[in-house]
């Protein structure tokens, strides 16, 4: 088999170098060709993902954290090229959902034998993701981080910290929605999720099915910082605390859609991001691209979340 292996050195502290040699190891055993690439920089992995999908490769395995898996995944989306995953950062949110080992070996042998699984992305303004898009203060907060040293010191302490000095500071503007099917609903906070997780440990949408053709959306239209706060802490004990499968209680007051697609507003700055990743500008337009991704997924996956 040939494979194109997109890896992110920075991602999990640096560690991913031992693991690249077990990695290239296991293939080598099996007769197969890794070739490895390197990242320099953002945007890296997508560009190349984008321009080598169509040199052959039985599968193109995105290396490194959820970052670098968004963007191999933007350069596949529409290739026909599945994806590989091999979790290598903090979060690991999609790996989680989709319950794929940890061990090296196993994660291996998923990209070899496992199910080639037709999958959703969402397209903000064009752009696809994987996970989730959202407008509001978490989009706020990774748009403060940029440029700020130190990130990969702070690891996720670099994220509380961030979230916290936008919650000062974010004035929590209203935010205008038409869903797809003509619905209109308002809220200074909106997520728009493929998949279930929110983070790596929360669920505000139990429901969504990155296989199901639609959105998941959530409205959050309480005002205020400290209504927004209290919706954090809600989580926390729904999720970490109870650990409950069920939708959290407090959803029933706000809005929850399943739809194609939808638009904002025009209207007072909207800070967007996708995958974690803060778009200049803020997106105004979401909408899903059925089927457009091939990711290789174990052939016995876990219960839903």
């Amino acid at each position: 088999m040939y494979f194109l292996l997109i890896l992110n050195p920075a991602s999990g502290g640096g560690r991913n170098v031992m693991k690249l040699k077990k990695v290239l190891r296991y293939f080598r055993r099996k007769g197969d060709t890794v070739v490895v690439h390197r990242t320099t920089g953002p945007g890296d992995a997508r560009r190349v993902a984008r321009d080598r999908s169509g040199e052959g490769f039985d599968a193109v395995i995105g290396a490194g954290g959820d970052g670098t898996i968004h963007e191999v995944v933007g350069g596949l989306a529409g290739t026909g090229t599945p994806l590989g995953i091999l979790p290598w950062g903090t979060g690991n949110v999609f790996a989680r959902e989709m319950g794929l080992p940890r061990r090296v070996k196993a994660l291996c042998k998923v990209i070899r034998h496992g199910r080639r699984v037709d999958i959703d992305l969402g397209l903000a303004d064009g752009r696809p993701f994987l996970l989730m898009a959202s407008v509001g203060l978490d989009a706020y907060a990774l748009g403060r981080m940029k440029g700020i040293r130190g990130k990969r010191l702070w690891g996720l302490w670099a994220y509380v910290f961030a979230g916290l000095d936008a919650w000062a500071r974010y004035p929590s503007p209203g935010i205008e929605v038409r869903l797809g099917d003509g619905r209109m609903d308002k809220g200074s906070f909106v997520l728009v999720s493929n998949t279930k997780l929110y983070g790596a440990y929360f669920v505000l949408q139990p429901a969504a099915d990155p296989t199901d053709g639609l959105l998941d959306v959530f409205v959050f239209r309480d005002t205020g910082r400290w209504k927004f706060l209290g919706m954090i802490v809600q989580l926390v004990w729904h999720n970490l605390v109870l650990r409950s499968s069920h939708a959290p209680g407090f959803l029933a007051r706000h809005g929850v859609y399943r739809v194609d697609s939808l638009r904002l507003l025009p209207g007072r700055e909207r800070p967007v991001q996708v995958d974690g990743e803060f778009l200049e500008g803020g997106a105004v337009s979401v909408e899903v691209a059925s089927r457009a991704l091939k990711v290789l997924l174990p052939r016995h996956r876990r219960p839903p979340l």
